[in-house]
């Protein structure tokens, strides 16, 4: 196997860092903190799945400060020459990948989990010796820094040859020596455990025959019981034969005489009934000839009730009529009070709009605007386009002073300030005479201009005073104008009041007229109430007649009824007082065959016998018990003998188990693995004597 190389990003030191290497031996040189022993530690966490906290105690020390997960991938190669990539995450849901390498491209392959990944990897490397990835990395592969002397610096010679047994993997016997000495004492203890149970499960079944014993005196005594049952439930079944004969004559004669009873109180009631029904006959007959006494009273009611309907509902229309009158009346002088008032405030309306119509009048003729005003406001578009030409004028004798002020030192001399060479302009002339003149004309130029522009504004401002005050005047013109207007619209208004006065009172007419109609419909009720009170007392006077009638039309309608009911309780009596007799002479038969004294005999004998018979149940019962709990027991001692018999074979079992470790113990595990130490270290000796000389060059041998 070869590494090709390891790539880290974020562990320890390496924020992101790729190392490749050389076909045979590379090493790792730098200062002290650098990262070197984490190249190795990164191989041993991807490559051979060590555990991060083997290296740094804390898995958040393997990776980067500030970082929250760190990655490492490993480019090897097998010995076929197969390459493969193995990478494995740092931190939270941390993930080993191992990837093969296919035309230049590594593809991961599929594999369950970490457990899978591991055996793969152990497959590629040749490493499948029983151990997993990490402990042959830590013990033989990549020891820790400061670790890789540990086993040679032991002083103690069997903790020595425990480490370096460890390392060639040979510890296995010595510990299995060690271990099936725990296993020896286990067997022997098992060993004694058995026999302990052996003898007192033979101490349970001790008693087994007397229990089959007792239990055949059981089965015998619960027969003899049965038979005696048997006789006593046949004796038993006769007397309740007798019993139920004797009690359904008992119970013939009682039931007799109940309805013996019943029939007496039936008839005694029965002729109270009848009693009661001819009174209400007599009574039913009275009512009749009351009825007939009081009929021409009772109609004479009834017509005067009819009538008194009919002049309840005139009198009902009548207040109609006089309700419609009070409304209408109601009505009339509301819309006389409505006149009234809209009279009046419309001659005030129209007297306040023509008082405000005339002041305002007089104020609109009084805004008539000033000549002289007028003229000054109508300068003011001169006056600014003049103000705009000296402005301009002025700026561009700002603008040569400026120039003559910066040019000053060249002019002066006589050179061109863009040329570079004597001016034409003034040849001849002293240069400093000539500018100094110039600016003294552009000051004097400039003066004059500002003289003129400060009496321009003084114009100016007098014109926009003008202006402002003939807009104040046509602003004050345009209010009036619209109060003139509001003025007007209220006028209009005002005579659409007069026009709506005109239909109220076309309405006041209206309800006058219909108020005059109803009150001339109100005549013809003048004499309602003198026909109602004749009417009342009519009805008041046939009162009397009419409740007696109606008092006793119940009863009357009632007679045929009742009488036809007193006939048919009259045949119902006699039906009873038959079959009374009857009755009676079979209640005399009845006692006659009936004999209380050997009721009671045959009581007291049933009685006794079915004590017996639970008293004999009960026995049997309490033998079928006896006889399931002795079986049980009898079935509890045959398993235990079984038992028995399993656990002697299981104890000759274990014995034989303890002569095999003692002899395993003895004469293999304890000597095996000193020998196979032995031979590994002269082996290894051999190996690193012969390794030393070639690379000391030397004919000296190496003790190890």
């Amino acid at each position: 196997m070869r590494i090709h190389s390891i790539s880290l990003k974020n562990i320890k030191s390496h924020h992101d860092k790729e190392l490749h290497f050389a076909h045979g031996i590379n090493v790792l040189s730098g200062d002290n903190g650098v990262g070197k022993s984490t190249i190795f530690e990164a191989i041993g966490y991807a490559l051979f799945g060590v555990d991060a906290r083997d290296f740094v105690g804390n898995v958040e020390r393997f990776i980067t400060i500030g970082a929250k997960k760190g990655d490492i991938s490993v480019i090897f190669s097998t010995d076929d020459g197969d390459k493969y990539r193995v990478s494995r995450s740092v931190g939270a849901a941390s993930k080993w990948l191992l990837a093969t390498d296919i035309n230049g491209t590594f593809e991961v392959e599929d594999h369950a989990g970490t457990l899978e990944t591991e055996a793969r990897i152990k497959e590629l490397l040749g490493l499948d010796s029983g151990r997993s990835l990490a402990d042959q990395y830590k013990l033989v592969i990549g020891p820790f820094q400061n670790d890789f002397l540990g086993p040679f610096v032991i002083k103690q010679p069997t903790k020595r040859q425990e480490a370096f047994d460890e390392i060639l993997g040979i510890d296995a016997w010595r510990k299995t020596y060690k271990g099936t000495s725990t296993l020896l004492a286990s067997v022997k203890n098992k060993i004694e455990i058995l026999k302990v149970e052996i003898k007192g499960k033979q101490d349970q079944v001790a008693t087994l025959p007397e229990r089959q014993k007792e239990l055949t005196g059981l089965t015998t005594e619960a027969k003899v019981q049965k038979t005696v049952l048997s006789d006593k439930k046949e004796t038993l079944a006769e007397t309740e034969k007798q019993l139920v004969m004797l009690d359904e004559q008992k119970k013939t004669a009682t039931a007799v005489k109940s309805e013996i009873q019943v029939l007496e109180s039936r008839i005694h009631d029965e002729k109270e009934k009848i009693a009661v029904q001819k009174n209400r006959v007599a009574e039913a007959e009275t009512a009749l000839a009351i009825l007939e006494k009081n009929r021409t009273g009772k109609e004479a009611f009834e017509k005067a009730e009819d009538r008194l309907k009919s002049l309840r509902k005139q009198e009902g229309q009548r207040r109609k009529i006089e309700l419609d009158i009070n409304i209408l009346d109601k009505e009339n002088a509301r819309l006389s009070l409505a006149i009234e008032h809209e009279y009046h405030e419309v001659e005030k309306t129209e007297e306040q709009l023509t008082k405000e119509e005339n002041r305002l009048t007089i104020n609109q003729n009084t805004l008539a605007a000033d000549d002289i005003i007028s003229r000054k406001a109508s300068h003011l578009p001169d006056l600014r386009k003049a103000l705009e030409k000296l402005r301009a004028t002025q700026g561009l004798l700002e603008g040569q002073l400026n120039g003559l002020q910066k040019g000053k030192e060249k002019l002066a001399e006589g050179i061109c300030p863009f040329f570079k060479e004597p001016c034409q302009n003034i040849a001849g002339d002293t240069p400093r005479d000539i500018f100094s003149t110039r600016v003294d004309v552009l000051i004097k130029e400039r003066f004059a201009l500002d003289r003129r522009l400060d009496g321009l504004n003084q114009k100016i401002a007098v014109a926009e005073e003008a202006r402002e005050k003939l807009n104040a005047i046509e602003v004050r013109k345009q209010e009036i104008e619209k109060q003139l207007k509001t003025i007007a619209n209220r006028r209009i208004d005002n005579q659409h009041r007069i026009q709506d006065l005109e239909v109220i009172k076309k309405q006041q007419k209206a309800a006058e007229k219909k108020a005059s109609a109803r009150k001339k419909d109100l005549h013809e009720y003048s004499k309602l109430d003198i026909e109602i009170e004749e009417i009342e007392t009519l009805r008041i006077e046939y009162q009397a007649a009419r409740d007696i009638f109606f008092a006793n039309r119940k009863d009357a309608k009632d007679l045929k009824n009742r009488q036809t009911s007193l006939k048919k309780m009259v045949r119902f009596f006699k039906e009873l007082e038959q079959d009374l007799a009857s009755r009676q002479k079979k209640l005399a038969k009845l006692e006659t065959a009936y004999d209380p004294k050997r009721h009671t005999e045959v009581l007291l004998a049933k009685e006794k016998l079915v004590v017996e018979v639970a008293t004999t149940q009960q026995k049997i019962m309490d033998l079928s018990k006896d006889r399931r709990r002795l079986q049980e027991e009898i079935k509890k001692m045959k398993l235990i003998k079984k038992d028995i018999t399993a656990r002697v074979k299981h104890k000759k079992r274990f014995e034989d188990q303890a002569v095999l470790v003692r002899f395993l113990r003895n004469k293999i595990f304890n000597k095996v693995s000193a020998q196979l130490s032995e031979r590994f270290r002269e082996e290894i000796s051999l190996r690193a004597d012969k390794i030393y000389r070639n690379i000391a060059e030397t004919d000296e041998e190496l003790y190890w």
